[in-house]
């Protein structure tokens, strides 16, 4: 081969090997790509904080079954949704939930009632419902999964990741958070979708990856909830009682009342009653004067609904209807005030 033969070879190499150079780049900022990566981001910085601002638990569970399709079809521009669909998913479920919670109040009434029948419809209403919730949650978990094993190279329950955003924390706290949640739901539901076990040790390793304080003593209480779900978890020397009422007042000073919802549902799990009044109590009292983040004001909102849902079902349970009207904190056999009142009939003044 001549040496003009050589560099003509060498130049039609070079042409080919920028033109596939420049498919590629073309192939990556394809139009409907960049349309659905500008999606995930204008939701992200955009529609995300609003909803996360918000106080209207009902407006959230209606817009998470609203947008969760819509965000998910997106991925078929090779865009990434996972983080938003799993905060989506985890309000959608929340709707699932309430559905599930409502029926379990005709069931205990039913019940309450002797109506047998009436008990036994309610029954399969909430194990249709809790169903429903544990495949959400369960979604939203296996998203969060998917997004860091893709971006940061971990699997849950191993490494912690090296967060980049403060959204990568918290979409991951979320996630965590309905892996625990689909654990619950599946048992309610007998078993019907069959969420993994494993995810308990999983996320109890996980919670270590975020900090504790930063994130309303959720880490914290969620791995105390776990130490009391799993036999042999508890650390030496650790108490997760202790813990649990500890994480529920760090969230009360970082202006975020999560935590006071997982002592609660571990103590109603549990079947601890005397740790069940201590959190419901607890709740009632260090709401007074209370100053909310403005920025997550939704997740207070719904720890508030749904810490009244564990009370009403307790109340419920033992009573037959629900916590009354500014009963919060308060109990049927609390010892009533002996002193004389005056009894004033205000119609004749």
């Amino acid at each position: 081969m001549s040496q003009q033969q050589g560099m003509g070879l060498g130049a039609r190499i070079l042409r080919i090997g920028l033109w596939v150079a420049l498919g590629s780049v073309v192939a990556a900022c394809s139009p409907v790509k960049m349309g659905g990566e500008l999606a995930v981001k204008m939701t992200e910085e955009k529609t995300l904080p609003f909803m996360l601002q918000d106080d209207d638990v009902d407006m959230a569970c209606a817009s998470g079954e609203t947008l969760t399709p819509v965000l998910r079809s997106i991925a078929v521009t090779g865009a990434d949704p996972d983080q938003l669909a799993a905060m989506t998913y985890v309000t959608a479920a929340y709707c699932s939930e309430q559905r599930a919670f409502s029926a379990e109040m005709r069931y205990l009434r039913a019940q309450h009632d002797n109506m047998i029948d009436d008990a036994e419809d309610a029954r399969i209403v909430q194990k249709r419902q809790a169903a429903v919730a544990a495949r959400r949650e369960l979604a939203a978990y296996n998203d969060i999964n998917h997004y860091f094993k893709t971006h940061f190279h971990v699997e849950i329950g191993g490494r912690c990741p090296s967060f980049h955003r403060n959204f990568d924390e918290l979409s991951f706290l979320v996630g965590m958070i309905a892996g625990v949640q689909a654990m619950g739901a599946d048992i309610q539901s007998q078993n019907q979708v069959g969420v993994p076990q494993d995810i308990a040790a999983k996320v109890e390793r996980s919670m270590g990856c975020l900090d504790n304080t930063r994130w309303w003593g959720v880490p914290m209480a969620i791995r105390a909830a776990i130490w009391n779900m799993l036999p042999g978890a508890t650390p030496p020397g650790a108490d997760p009682w202790q813990t649990l009422a500890q994480a529920a007042k760090t969230g009360r000073a970082r202006g975020v009342r999560l935590s006071y919802v997982v002592y609660a549902l571990s103590a109603q799990t549990k079947g601890d009653e005397a740790h069940l009044r201590d959190a419901l109590r607890s709740y009632a009292a260090d709401s007074r004067n209370f100053s909310v983040d403005p920025k997550y004001h939704i997740f207070d909102a719904i720890a508030q609904s749904q810490i009244l849902d564990i009370s009403d079902r307790y109340w419920t349970e033992h009573t037959g209807s629900r916590t009354p009207i500014g009963g919060l904190g308060t109990f049927w056999d609390d010892k009533k005030d002996s002193a004389p009142t005056l009894n004033l009939n205000l119609d004749n003044l």
